[in-house]
């Protein structure tokens, strides 16, 4: 589908939302912005600007189209009376977190997708991950046991430049699927593994800073933990459903929902942010 639609863009506008502005404006699709968020996105993306035919906009209720989308930023499951009145004006997608079964906050939005597992790569209080940074947090004090003991031993990690693919696709579809969508990583990971990955790049980046360098610093890591583990320690899990995700991301390439970013790159980013 060639970009023609306009992009109302609202709510929790920085980290995720800066990517996907980055990602949407780079396919050629014009995005809308309120006034307490245009200035500051004109600015982090000037450059971008100046040499793209498509860019940002002040939002102007009065030109709402039926062929436009509403994309809503929503954490923390909040709405407003603005949104609304945009979704009741055109298609709506609202893109959340930690939603269960419960529709009722968001009954007035075509499509709801519930980020699973997201590796941000900007340290913000809109879509964190408070999980990663208890891990991150055990890296630190160099203890994994005693600090990992009250974390879900299971995740499905999603970059958020992965996310923001995913979320052009959307933006892309036809026809929205009704209801909650559910995205995240295919590959099921442990959280012994991920602090096994997420202490490993810590190290390195403390060896970098003071510039002492052992052997152990500079081997080859292997990407999982090896070996076989006993029956009795395998802990059943369940990943999210991924097969409406799938579909719609079909439309958009032949892979379908393919998330492309090894997990050591997406913890590098994580890393660097929160250590910046």
């Amino acid at each position: 589908m060639e970009p023609s639609r306009i992009i109302h863009l609202t709510g929790a506008i920085d980290g995720l939302g800066i990517d996907l502005i980055t990602k949407l404006i780079h396919e050629g699709f014009e995005v809308t912005l309120q006034k307490e968020h245009l200035d500051n996105i004109s600015n982090i993306l000037s450059l971008e600007l100046t040499h793209l035919s498509a860019g940002v906009k002040l939002f102007d209720s009065t030109t709402i189209s039926p062929k436009d989308l509403l994309v809503h930023l929503s954490p923390n499951h909040e709405i407003g009376d603005l949104v609304v009145e945009i979704a009741s004006s055109c298609s709506s997608i609202v893109v959340t977190t930690g939603l269960k079964h419960d529709l009722n906050p968001f009954r007035f939005f075509d499509t709801v997708i519930n980020l699973h597992d997201l590796i941000p790569s900007v340290d913000s209080d809109n879509f964190p991950s408070n999980n990663l940074d208890s891990i991150l947090e055990s890296c630190y004090q160099d203890e994994q046991e005693s600090n990992l003991s009250d974390l879900p031993v299971r995740y499905w990690w999603l970059s958020q430049q992965d996310a923001v693919a995913g979320l052009v696709g959307f933006v892309k579809c036809a026809s929205l699927p009704k209801g909650i969508i559910a995205m995240c990583g295919r590959r099921e990971w442990s959280v012994f593994d991920t602090y096994d990955q997420l202490n490993m790049l810590y190290q390195r980046t403390l060896a970098g800073v003071s510039g002492h360098f052992s052997s152990d610093h500079l081997k080859q890591s292997p990407l999982i933990g090896a070996g076989v583990k006993p029956v009795d320690q395998i802990t059943a899990s369940k990943r999210p459903d991924l097969s409406q995700l799938h579909e719609v991301m079909l439309e958009s390439n032949e892979g379908g929902w393919r998330p492309l970013v090894p997990l050591r790159t997406s913890l590098m980013y994580y890393l660097a942010a929160k250590l910046e």
